[in-house]
């Protein structure tokens, strides 16, 4: 299977803002000019921006245009990583790292939480509760739980091994919530919430593998769609149509 085509553009963009073509506070180029430089289509333009925006490399100003918010290279993850990161093999493999990490953490939070703990997890939920409410994205608040369930660990390596992936999770995740239901994963994450308070280790571990097992799922279902697509592009010489939606 070819590259995913929105990762020409991620890579494209990292690699003009790596070289200094694009400074802190630039603007980027119209989605229109990066179709015609790389020969793709808008929806494959817009995809890549976002993961950037979520990675909070570049911000989106409404009505004015994309501008770039970071350019710490020490601190942005290479093209390369993002380019595996949206190859369907290393999006799968994410996930199963993410499910041998995150049902131990979930168990290590069950032992040793503390009140400060669910504070942080009750506010997430209530973030989650309010997004879908109003039709919002729910990443944000998806991301502060988990974070909040590494935290009350206690233990300084797991948070600093979760926080220097956090880019590639987020990118990750991004994809996920394509497909994601966002009914059911409120309730998966307010019944981690429950195991976690009532500290019932093995439950919290069982209720945290029962959710990532659902994302696997419904990311699978979300590259086998990207495959179908990509193979009907192929077939019909429309891949690297500007004009195309891909």
């Amino acid at each position: 299977m070819s590259k995913k085509v929105s990762s020409i553009v991620t890579e494209y963009v990292l690699e003009e803002i790596k070289k200094g073509a694009f400074k802190e506070g630039d603007k980027l180029h119209s989605e229109r000019e990066l179709m015609e430089t790389l020969k793709v289509g808008r929806s494959s333009v817009r995809e890549a921006l976002n993961s950037l925006v979520d990675m909070q490399i570049l911000e989106k100003r409404m009505g004015i245009g994309v501008f770039v918010k970071k350019t710490d290279i020490s601190r942005m993850v290479h093209s390369h990583v993002v380019s595996a990161l949206l190859d369907p093999k290393s999006s799968r493999e994410i996930m199963e790292f993410r499910l041998m990490l995150e049902v131990e953490i979930c168990g290590k939070a069950a032992e040793v939480a503390t009140e400060e703990d669910f504070v942080q997890m009750e506010q997430s939920l209530e973030m989650m509760k309010r997004a879908i409410q109003f039709n919002l994205p729910i990443l944000e608040a998806d991301q502060k739980f988990h974070q909040a369930i590494v935290h009350a660990t206690r233990n300084q390596v797991l948070m600093k091994v979760y926080e220097s992936i956090n880019d590639l999770l987020t990118s990750a995740k991004r994809e996920m919530v394509l497909i994601s239901d966002k009914v059911t994963t409120f309730q998966f994450h307010k019944n981690i919430y429950q195991a976690i308070k009532d500290h019932h280790v093995e439950r919290a571990r069982q209720m945290m593998r029962e959710h990532l097992c659902d994302v696997a799922i419904r990311y699978e279902k979300l590259h086998e769609k990207w495959e179908k697509e990509e193979q009907y592009r192929e077939k019909n010489g429309q891949l690297l149509s500007p004009s195309s939606d891909d």
